[in-house]
């Protein structure tokens, strides 16, 4: 993520969760029910934000499970630490995740409404799976909405590259990078597509 983008996320960090209107918590518990997660599990959510699915996976993981929410606005990171940080089994982290290394290993990496803004998504994804994914875990791109709704938000955008495309069409396009993907829902209101390493 380049300066700009980071000064445009700490200037919306204050209405965020105010103009959030996807993100129920009808709609995140509806997606977070339909994915592989469990108590006890290490899950790494990736441009956490105002920490949207934090309490959310840390009731599911448990005490003895751990969220590690990585950002890299500092106005978004505030936020979610005034919300969640007092939830013992939750770090929040500034960092460029696909410029900087991550710390550990994770059963589950969430990449909720983030995959466009991902500079390089095929090389993000490759470093992500031999750095920070453990070997039976897996990678998911979500969204509480479809790809016209986000691609409607990013009309600014001039590069085809930078939309999203149906879930069915990125789940081939990354099963093409050498993945297993699976879509778990393409409706208005859910988008799934999980990534495993092919067996």
């Amino acid at each position: 993520m380049n300066q700009s983008e980071v000064e445009f996320f700490d200037a919306l960090a204050p209405q965020w969760d105010a103009n959030e209107i996807n993100s129920t918590p009808e709609r995140v518990q509806s997606i977070l029910s339909k994915l592989p997660l469990s108590e006890g599990q290490n899950i790494l959510d990736l441009g956490t934000g105002t920490g949207i699915l934090i309490p959310y996976l840390s009731e599911i993981v448990g005490p003895k499970g751990r969220v590690v929410g990585i950002d890299l606005s500092e106005g978004m990171l505030s936020r979610a630490r005034k919300k969640y940080g007092h939830l013992g089994n939750v770090e929040l982290l500034k960092l460029d995740f696909e410029e900087e290394l991550l710390p550990g290993k994770f059963d589950v990496v969430m990449l909720f409404c983030v995959y466009p803004h991902l500079h390089r998504p095929s090389e993000t994804l490759d470093w992500l799976f031999k750095m920070n994914i453990a070997e039976d875990g897996c990678a998911v791109v979500a969204f509480s909405s479809d790809e016209k709704f986000i691609n409607n938000i990013h009309h600014e955008r001039k590069s085809e590259s930078d939309h999203l495309p149906p879930a069915s069409i990125l789940a081939e396009q990354i099963a093409s990078w050498g993945y297993n993907t699976k879509v778990l829902a393409e409706t208005s209101n859910e988008y799934i597509v999980i990534i495993r390493r092919n067996s």
